[in-house]
C-alpha cells in the first residue's frame, strides 16, 4: 500500500494509521494555531486540519508520498449554544480544572479530517462531531486520574482511550474520532482518492 504522510506529531494518530495496516511518515506541520481562533470551533477544527496538510504537502520533495493526511482535534465545553476550546493543559492545576469542569456534564469533540492529493490538488474533506459524557467524580478520583499522568499533552486533559474511559458513561459518535483520527471517515477519504486498502485484523 502507498504510504501516507502524516501531519501531525499525535502518537495516538500514527497508532490508529498502523492499526489499520497503513504505511506512514509522520511530518508534523510548523504553524501558528491561533491564526483560526476567530473561527467556531467545528469550523476551527477543519481549517486547521487543512493548514496542516497544505503546510507539510508544499514543502515536501518531487519523490514524496502522493498523499498528505492533516487532522486536528478540539475539545469542547457548550454552555447557551456556544463552545469554549479546552486546551491541553499546561500543568496539573489546568488540568484538574479541566476535569472537574467535564465531571458529570456532556463535551463535544470536533475531529477535522483532510486528505490532500499532492499530484492532482483534489483534497477530501471530513468532520467528526462526538458528544462524551463524564460521569460526575469526587476529589479522589479526579487526584488518581491526574495521578496518571495520562492529562499531559492532549486536549481537554484526559485520553479516553486509557484510564479515562473508567469515568466515561457513554458517547455518542465516533470512538476513534474522539481519539483523534475518525476511521470510518477516513477510509471513506481514502476510497475516494483511489487508494487501495485491505482490512487487517486490529490489535
Amino acid at each position: 500500500m502507498e504510504t501516507i504522510i502524516l501531519a501531525s506529531a499525535s502518537p495516538r494518530r500514527r497508532d490508529i494509521l498502523a492499526s489499520l495496516g497503513l504505511p506512514s511518515l509522520i511530518s508534523p506541520a510548523e504553524l501558528d494555531e491561533s491564526l483560526r481562533d476567530e473561527l467556531p470551533p467545528h469550523e476551527r477544527a477543519l481549517a486547521l486540519a487543512e493548514d496542516k496538510a497544505r503546510a507539510v504537502a508544499a514543502g515536501a520533495g518531487t519523490g514524496a508520498p502522493r498523499l498528505v493526511l492533516g487532522a486536528d482535534t478540539l475539545v469542547c465545553t457548550a454552555e447557551r449554544g456556544s463552545e469554549t476550546v479546552l486546551g491541553k493543559p499546561r500543568d496539573r492545576a489546568e488540568a484538574r480544572s479541566m476535569i472537574a469542569l467535564l465531571s458529570g456534564r456532556d463535551h463535544v469533540v470536533h475531529t477535522g479530517l483532510i486528505l490532500l492529493d499532492r499530484l492532482s490538488g483534489r483534497a477530501g474533506r471530513s468532520r467528526s462531531d462526538s458528544i462524551v459524557r463524564f460521569a460526575p467524580m469526587d476529589e479522589a478520583e479526579i487526584e488518581a486520574y491526574l495521578d496518571t499522568g495520562e492529562w499531559e499533552g492532549v486536549a481537554g486533559g484526559y485520553r479516553i482511550q486509557g484510564a479515562a474511559a473508567l469515568y466515561i458513561e457513554r458517547i455518542e459518535g465516533s470512538w476513534s474520532g474522539i481519539v483523534g483520527l475518525p476511521i470510518r471517515e477516513l477510509y471513506v477519504m481514502l476510497r475516494a482518492a483511489n487508494y487501495r486498502i485491505r482490512p487487517t485484523a486490529l490489535p
